[in-house]
C-alpha cells in the first residue's frame, strides 16, 4: 500500500491539502488557525511524506472541529508526490494547497470558494492567495536580509502581476514566476485533467511548472488578496537559496530533457545561444570559469556581510545565483552542444497591414506604399530569405533565414499587390481576416477618424487560398478584447474561428488579437476556442515563448530599408534593440537614483530617434 488513512471523512466542498514531514509542533499550529475558520464546509488531508512517528503520535491525539484524513507514505518521495496523494484521497470539489509551515487567515477558505462560486467560467480557473512573511528569529547577516527583501518585493510584484489587466498580466517576467502551490485553489476535476505535480520534480521548481502547465492550457489565474496566509520561515537564507539556485538548474535539466517543455521558465538553460555575439562570448565564458565565480561569489559573500553594502549584495546575488545555477546544470552531464541542439533557432514574424500609399501620418504607422514594399520585398528574396509555413512554426522547425509573413485586416489592396508575387515566388503568408466585414469596409478604423477601405471578398480569399495563402482570424468585428463581455469575448475567438472554418472549408489554426490588445483572460479565451498559435503587436524574436502570445516586427511607412533588414534578423528595429538593452542595464544598477537618471535618458534618447527619424522620413 502506498498510503495509510487515520480517521474517516465526509463530504465537503472544498479539501485542504497540507504536506509535511517530522514538523508536528508547527503543523499543529496550522491546524488550530483552520479550526477558527469562519466558514465550515471543509476537511483537511494531511499527508506525511515518510514514515514519521512524531505525526502519528499527532494524528492520535489531534481532536478538530473539521473531517480530517492522515496519509502516511512509506518513504520519502517529495512534496509533489505528497501534493498528489493528498488531491487523489481529498473528496471536495475544491482542492487548497497549504503547507505546514503556514497560518490561515480566519477568511482563507471562504473567500477561495467565493471566487469559485463567482466566477463565470468556474472550471477553468484557479485561485491565488495572498503570502506574507514572518521570520520565527532575527536575521543578522546582510545577505539574509538582503535575500529576504527580495523574497517579499518579489511576492509583492506577484501579487500585482496577479491583479494587473494589462500586457504584463500575461508576458515576461509574470510566465516566468508563474507559480501554482501555497494558496493556491482548483477545482479537483481541472487537477486530475491536468495531472497534478509532476513528480520528477521532487525538492523545487514542482509549483512553478505546474503553474505554467495550467497557464498555457488555458486555464485563468484569479487574485483573491483577502485569502491570506502568513509562511513562518527560520530557515538560513542565505544557504537556503543556494540549494535552491542548485537544484533550479538541475530541474531546468530535467524539464527540458527529460519533459521536452520548451517555455519562459527554462528557456534560461539555452541562453548563451540566444542574444547577439557579446552575450553569446560572455555566456561561453560563464561556462567555463563556474568554478572561478563560485570563488568570487564566496569572496563577496564575505565582503557583502562584513560592509553591508548594497552594491555588493546586489553584485554577489547575481554571481551567487548564475554560479550556483550553472554548476549544478554542468553536474548533469548536460553539455553545450546538448544546449545548443535543443536551443534551436529564432523564430522571426513581420507584422503588416495595407499594401497602399498612406494619406496621414496616422496611416503611415500601419500602412506601406506600394513602392517602398516592391523594395523591401526585393531586399528581403535577395538576402536569400523565404517565407516560413505556418505548419513549420507550429512545429518550431522554421528553416535558417525563414520568416512568418503575416497581414492584418485583409485590405483588399493584397489581392493586387501580394498575389502576383506569391505567385511568382511561391510565398505563404498568412493574412488574418475580421470575419463579420469580409467584402465590406474597415468600420473599426473609420471610428477612429480613418478614411473608409474596402476589405477583401470571399471571392478573392478563396482565390489566394488556391496559390497557398493562409487565413487566420482576426475576430469578428475587430474591438479592443480586453473590454468586451464574457459572452463577446467567446463570439469574438471561438465563432469567428468556426465561421471562418465553414467558409473556407479548412481548419483556422491562428488568431490575431485586434490592435494588439490582451490581457489573461483574453489569452484564456484564445486558448479555450482552439488556436494553436496566436499572434501579438510586440516586437522581437520568438524563442520558447507562449504559442499564444507570439511577437511580430511592424513594418510600416516609418520602416527604414535597414531596418527591415534587421528586422528580418532580429525580429524589432535597432531603437527596440537597444532600448531593451538599456532596459536591463537600468534595471541592473544598484542605486535608485542611477536607475532613475538611466530611465530619463533612455526615454530622452527614445524621443530623439522617434523625432530624427520623422524628419529623416519628411526629407525622403
Amino acid at each position: 500500500m502506498m498510503t495509510e488513512t487515520v480517521g474517516v471523512v465526509s463530504g465537503q466542498s472544498c479539501s485542504i491539502i497540507i504536506p509535511t514531514w517530522k514538523r508536528p509542533h508547527i503543523l499543529r499550529e496550522v491546524l488550530d488557525s483552520l479550526a477558527r475558520q469562519t466558514c465550515s464546509g471543509f476537511e483537511v488531508v494531511v499527508v506525511s511524506d515518510g514514515d514519521d512517528a512524531p505525526t502519528r503520535e499527532l494524528a492520535k491525539s489531534c481532536r478538530v472541529p473539521f473531517p480530517i484524513a492522515w496519509l502516511f507514505h512509506p518513504e520519502n518521495r517529495g512534496q509533489a508526490a505528497a501534493r498528489n496523494t493528498g488531491a487523489h484521497h481529498a473528496i471536495g470539489d475544491i482542492l487548497l494547497f497549504l503547507d505546514d509551515d503556514t497560518l490561515a487567515n480566519e477568511t482563507l477558505v471562504q473567500s477561495h470558494l467565493d471566487r469559485h462560486r463567482n466566477a463565470a467560467d468556474a472550471g477553468r480557473i484557479v485561485v491565488i492567495g495572498k503570502i506574507t512573511e514572518r521570520r520565527l528569529d532575527s536575521l543578522n547577516r546582510p545577505t539574509d536580509r538582503f535575500l529576504q527583501q527580495n523574497w517579499e518585493r518579489s511576492l509583492a510584484l506577484y501579487a500585482a502581476r496577479l491583479s494587473d489587466t494589462s500586457l504584463d498580466s500575461i508576458a515576461g517576467e509574470f510566465e516566468t514566476t508563474l507559480s501554482f502551490g501555497l494558496n493556491c485553489s482548483i477545482s479537483r476535476a481541472l487537477f486530475l485533467h491536468h495531472g497534478g505535480f509532476n513528480e520528477v520534480l521532487r525538492i523545487t521548481d514542482e509549483d512553478n511548472e505546474f503553474g505554467i502547465r495550467l497557464f498555457l492550457a488555458g486555464i485563468q489565474f484569479v487574485f483573491e488578496p483577502a485569502a491570506i496566509v502568513v509562511h513562518r520561515s527560520d530557515k538560513d537564507l542565505t544557504e537556503y537559496l543556494k540549494s535552491c539556485w542548485q537544484q533550479s538548474g538541475k530541474s531546468d535539466v530535467a524539464r527540458v530533457f527529460r519533459l521536452s517543455e520548451k517555455n519562459s521558465q527554462t528557456r534560461r538553460l539555452v541562453s548563451p545561444f540566444k542574444g547577439g555575439a557579446l552575450r553569446h562570448s560572455a555566456s561561453v565564458a560563464r561556462w567555463h570559469s563556474t568554478d572561478v565565480l563560485c570563488a568570487a561569489a564566496e569572496w563577496l559573500e564575505s565582503a557583502a556581510n562584513a560592509t553591508n553594502s548594497k552594491w555588493l549584495l546586489r553584485l554577489w546575488g547575481r554571481i551567487a545565483a548564475d554560479a550556483n545555477y550553472w554548476r549544478s546544470v554542468k553536474s548533469t552531464g548536460c553539455t553545450l552542444h546538448q544546449l545548443q541542439h535543443a536551443a534551436g533557432s529564432r523564430r522571426i514574424a513581420l507584422m503588416l497591414h495595407s499594401i497602399s500609399d498612406p494619406f496621414s501620418p496616422a496611416e503611415k504607422s500601419y500602412y506601406l506604399s506600394p513602392k517602398r514594399f516592391s523594395r523591401f520585398m526585393q531586399r528581403f528574396l535577395s538576402s536569400g530569405y523565404r517565407t516560413s509555413s505556418l505548419h513549420s512554426w507550429l512545429e518550431d522547425a522554421v528553416p535558417p533565414k525563414h520568416v512568418l509573413l503575416t497581414f492584418d485586416d485583409a485590405y483588399d489592396d493584397l489581392y493586387e499587390h501580394l498575389l502576383p508575387l506569391v505567385i511568382q515566388h511561391h510565398l505563404t503568408p498568412v493574412l488574418f481576416l475580421v470575419v463579420d466585414r469580409i467584402g465590406q469596409t474597415n468600420l473599426w478604423d473609420q471610428a477612429n477618424g480613418l478614411r473608409s477601405r474596402n476589405l477583401l471578398t470571399l471571392s478573392q480569399i478563396r482565390e489566394m487560398q488556391k496559390y497557398g495563402v493562409l487565413f487566420g482570424s482576426h475576430s469578428l468585428s475587430h474591438p479592443s478584447l480586453p473590454s468586451v463581455s464574457d459572452k463577446q469575448l467567446r463570439r469574438e475567438t471561438l465563432d469567428s474561428r468556426l465561421r471562418l472554418e465553414d467558409l473556407l472549408g479548412t481548419e483556422i489554426l491562428s488568431f490575431a488579437y485586434p490592435y494588439g490588445d490582451l490581457d489573461q483572460r483574453v489569452r484564456s479565451a484564445a486558448a479555450n476556442a482552439g488556436y494553436k498559435v496566436a499572434f501579438t503587436t510586440l516586437a522581437g524574436p520568438n524563442w520558447w515563448n507562449d504559442s499564444l502570445c507570439q511577437r511580430r516586427a511592424d513594418i510600416n511607412e516609418y520602416t527604414s530599408l535597414s531596418d527591415f533588414s534587421r528586422s528580418l534578423r532580429n525580429g524589432e528595429r535597432l531603437a527596440q534593440s537597444i532600448s531593451a538593452a538599456l532596459r536591463t542595464c537600468e534595471e541592473s544598477l544598484p542605486f535608485s537614483a542611477l536607475r532613475h537618471f538611466a530611465h530619463a535618458v533612455r526615454i530622452s534618447g527614445r524621443r530623439l530617434y522617434l523625432r530624427t527619424s520623422m524628419e529623416a522620413e519628411r526629407r525622403r
